[in-house]
């Protein structure tokens, strides 16, 4: 071997050494980049649901307020979503899920004896900081409000050009040709906030209660349907409408107080009973205030002093709340006015006024009349008693009374027909004369006059006449025959052993 050779092998000798010096240098300083990434130790330790123990990692990667599961739940939600629905199903769920926002990034939830244990698996680089998870999910909850809001938002520019709208807003433009709510006055007038109704459009009967907030160089939109509250307004109106025209025909006086005791509403015929200036009842007088200019208009009876009027004010209001207040003013000037309260809802309660005085003038006078026909029957000797087509006696005298030994009273005793035949029939020899006034008295149809005669226990001779009267009525009179002379009486009478003996 020459020495050209010798020098040819040491030389490829030193440049393989120096290769391999290369190449592992090249692999330790590689190998010693990759261990400048270490990767982060993510480890939460729950138990009861509270914070046992967590590594610096976990801190850095999700922050500082990991104290209950929740919060864990709520700062890894961006990338694990099914997380919060596994651990409401089954709290102490295990297993493994892997982040939809990063395949490398993996989340391990293992539970040992009642510690509940996460660990996160990913390059430093792969795991989200606290801030981008906050911003992801803040992202998230936008999107969802502006998909899922029923609420209209829509954001307009100095032109009027729509810049920014959510899905309910996009929903509503897509119905109609034209931009909705045309109508709508953009003009805040140098305020910051500003609220409005206006229509969606001409044609399209539907309102919306629209608020509009300035910010910067834009007007943010925020609108509401108000169709239903609209239209129930519309039909208030109209109710009330109706209560008006109604009230204003009514010929009793109406006053409506409410709550507070003032005068809410009220009609013509309460100005035309009591003479109340309409000007003093638009201003809504309380019922203390309403019931003093009654007073000084001699609307009211008269009390006896001023005392008794502050009580009958009181009497007036607390009756009319709980519905039980219903007197008769009989006023000065001869007329009656039926006042009677009524409670109405939330503390509201009606007065209303009827003028009687007609009803009373009649029921005086019928009264009256009643009182004279009775004193007229009294005044007659025969014994005079009505009865009425259902067989009840209605009206009797003072010589009926005391042929038949009865103390029965006008109108008040219920007397009928089968009674007063008992009364009789005790009251006299027995004879069939009583079963055929009764039969008589109860008959329907047409009846002549009837009559016929009968005797009292003491022997004296009644003559019984039965006269029909209007309305199926029958008037029964018992006349006593006067006396006779001995011989005739002894010849003429009928003889009680032979009636007797006859029945």
């Amino acid at each position: 071997m020459t020495f050209v050779d010798l020098t040819s092998i040491s030389l490829i000798a030193m440049l393989g050494a120096w290769a391999i010096v290369i190449i592992l240098g090249f692999g330790k300083k590689h190998r010693a980049r990759r261990s400048s990434a270490p990767k982060k130790e993510v480890i939460v330790l729950f138990r009861d649901a509270t914070l046992l123990d967590a590594t610096p990692d976990a801190f850095d990667v999700l922050g500082h307020d990991i104290q209950e599961i929740s919060d864990l739940v709520g700062a890894l939600e961006t990338g694990f979503p099914e997380l919060r629905a596994a651990l409401a199903e089954s709290p102490g769920w295990s297993g493994r899920m892997t982040s939809i926002l990063d395949n490398s990034v993996a989340l391990d939830v293992s539970n040992l004896h009642g510690t509940m244990r996460f660990q996160l698996y990913g390059g430093r680089e792969s795991l989200v900081p606290p801030d981008s998870q906050a911003t992801h999910r803040a992202a998230a909850l936008t999107q969802d409000i502006r998909q899922f809001s029923p609420q209209l938002v829509w954001q307009q520019d100095n032109n009027g050009d729509i810049t920014w709208s959510n899905t309910a807003y996009n929903n509503l433009a897509n119905q109609q040709i034209d931009v909705p709510f045309l109508k709508l006055d953009t003009d805040m007038g140098g305020k910051l906030q500003k609220q409005q109704r206006v229509a969606r459009s001409d044609d399209i009967k539907q309102w919306f209660d629209v608020t509009t907030v300035a910010r910067d160089e834009h007007l943010l939109h925020f609108a509401d349907d108000a169709t239903a509250l609209v239209l129930a307004e519309q039909d208030r109106r109209n109710f009330v409408q109706t209560l008006g025209k109604t009230f204003a025909d009514l010929s009793i006086g109406l006053a409506i107080f409410d709550k507070g005791r003032q005068l809410a509403t009220f009609n013509p015929a309460l100005h035309d009973m009591t003479k109340l200036p309409v000007t003093f009842l638009s201003g809504r007088p309380t019922i203390d205030t309403v019931l003093d200019r009654l007073r000084e208009l001699r609307m009211m009876p008269e009390p006896k002093n001023y005392t008794s009027w502050r009580e009958e004010f009181t009497a007036v209001e607390a009756g009319a709340k709980n519905g039980t207040y219903t007197a008769n003013w009989a006023l000065p000037d001869g007329q009656t006015y039926r006042v009677t309260g009524r409670p109405h809802p939330d503390g509201a309660f009606a007065i209303l006024f009827e003028d009687i005085t007609a009803e009373v003038s009649l029921t005086r006078r019928f009264r009256s009349d009643i009182e004279t026909g009775q004193a007229v029957l009294d005044t007659l000797p025969d014994a005079i008693a009505v009865f009425s087509g259902t067989g009840t006696m209605v009206v009797s005298n003072n010589a009926y009374s005391k042929l038949w030994s009865t103390q029965s009273e006008l109108l008040l005793d219920h007397r009928d027909v089968k009674t007063e035949v008992s009364v009789w029939q005790d009251s006299c020899i027995a004879s069939p004369v009583w079963t055929e006034m009764q039969t008589f008295i109860q008959r329907l149809g047409q009846r002549k006059p009837w009559s016929e005669n009968a005797m009292l226990v003491d022997g004296r001779h009644v003559r019984c006449h039965a006269m029909p009267i209007a309305g199926g009525m029958t008037m029964v009179r018992f006349v006593i025959a006067p006396p006779m002379r001995p011989v005739i009486q002894k010849l003429t009478q009928v003889d009680p052993a032979l009636l007797a003996r006859k029945i």
